[in-house]
């Protein structure tokens, strides 16, 4: 099974390389939220005072430094003034957001080439051929989340070059890795699902649009969960998104996505990664038995 996954792989892997103008314009809308949006509202914005936000003088969503400002025995305006000193900038903070919504769009866009098969015929062949038909959307889903590294990578390069600070360094880029397959692994499931019981490109268009933007504005990924109201905070606890962002910011930011460096960055924030890993995990299974079971019923 895992042999003829691969080939079907290497077959998707081939498709993406090749086409080049869909590789580069991919990667546009992500540099156009860090370039314009990011660092615009960024210089606007001396210091992105995250646990002040929505929730000023408490010290529950406090960073380390920010609790410690707290403590001390001063009025609140200085304490809002230093906070902002000690706080992470909004494009470091946008840019996790930014990338947690890459691999969940490059991901959903897996789809897309099962409605291709269908079209030219391709996708029959494959339902006709010995193998087993989970191999098939094993294949899909292996090379969708490659495709999805690939991109989100790129993007941090992009992000950094662009001036955003990585505070746990090459540790916290690792700790990412996790989140990103598991995570794209579960849309991909769900993505080719989808692309079975759909006719048309167009149809499935339709239904990126209408579905990923929600998720996106939906979900921490450009605002805090401690600015939102709370029906929208309620809603962020059923979305995937918010658990990608959450691991992702936190393994590249640091404990409560605090402005210390290294080692110190670290500090504190294995419990909320393996709580976001956990849900990830349980969303992926959900995703995934969904995808297969549409998989074997599937015809031409």
């Amino acid at each position: 099974m895992l042999r003829e996954a691969w080939y079907i792989t290497e077959r998707e892997l081939r498709h993406f390389v090749r086409r080049r103008i869909m590789l580069i314009t991919s990667f546009i809308q992500p540099v156009i939220w860090l370039a314009f949006f990011g660092l615009a509202i960024n210089s606007g914005i001396t210091g992105f005072a995250m646990g002040l936000m929505g929730s000023l003088g408490s010290p529950g969503s406090l960073n380390m430094l920010q609790f410690f400002v707290y403590l001390l025995p001063i009025d609140l305006f200085t304490k809002l003034g230093l906070s902002s000193m000690f706080s992470v900038r909004y494009v470091d903070f946008l840019a996790t957001g930014i990338i947690a919504f890459t691999v969940m769009a490059t991901a959903f866009m897996s789809g897309v080439s099962i409605i291709w098969d269908k079209r030219f015929g391709y996708f029959a062949k494959l339902l006709a051929a010995p193998i087993p038909r989970v191999s098939i959307m094993l294949g899909k889903m292996i090379a969708a989340t490659i495709r999805s590294l690939i991109q989100a990578f790129v993007v941090i390069i992009i992000a950094i070059l662009l001036g955003v600070k990585i505070y746990t360094g090459i540790i916290g880029i690792a700790l990412t890795i996790p989140f990103m397959i598991i995570f794209a692994l579960g849309l991909a499931g769900i993505s080719t699902a989808a692309g079975i019981k759909m006719s048309n490109v167009e149809g499935f268009f339709g239904i990126f649009q209408m579905v990923l933007l929600p998720l996106f504005f939906i979900s921490p990924a450009i605002a805090t969960l401690a600015s939102m109201p709370g029906w929208l905070q309620n809603a962020a606890q059923f979305n995937p998104l918010t658990y990608a962002v959450d691991g992702i910011r936190r393994s590249l930011l640091g404990g409560q996505f605090g402005p210390l460096y290294g080692d110190w960055a670290l500090m504190g924030i294995g419990g909320s990664l393996l709580y976001d890993f956990a849900v990830l995990s349980l969303i992926f299974v959900g995703m995934v038995l969904i995808g297969a079971y549409l998989f074997r019923k599937s015809t031409v």
